[in-house]
């Protein structure tokens, strides 16, 4: 790969980022992030396609799947990195905010 500004700057922020994840606080703290994130999308997902009221079901069955793939894909490797790690607490967090938002529909 050619060495463009773009691509240094790009190795520069993976490297302090992993160097910033070798402390355990701050890995904590960005999973703790993530999980809220993930949290917040599915709040932001099902009051928009709440409001549009048409493509419920078929968005819905998209998110499992792609949730489920995410699954497959995390619990089938051997040594999970970071990234994939982080993926999987976003996924964590949004099936808990779909869940939350399921209970308030149900009460």
């Amino acid at each position: 790969m050619q060495q463009t500004r773009l691509n240094q700057i790009a190795n520069q922020l993976g490297q302090t980022a992993q160097g910033w994840l070798k402390f355990p606080l701050h890995a904590w703290l960005l999973y703790l992030v993530f999980f809220f994130l993930g949290n917040f999308l599915a709040s932001a997902i099902t009051t928009g396609l709440g409001a549009l009221a048409q493509f419920d079901i078929v968005a819905m069955a998209v998110l499992l799947a792609a949730t489920e793939i995410l699954n497959r894909w995390v619990y089938s490797q051997r040594r999970v990195g970071w990234l994939l790690s982080l993926l999987n607490m976003l996924k964590v967090g949004f099936i808990g905010g779909m869940y939350l938002d399921a209970l308030k529909l149900g009460s």
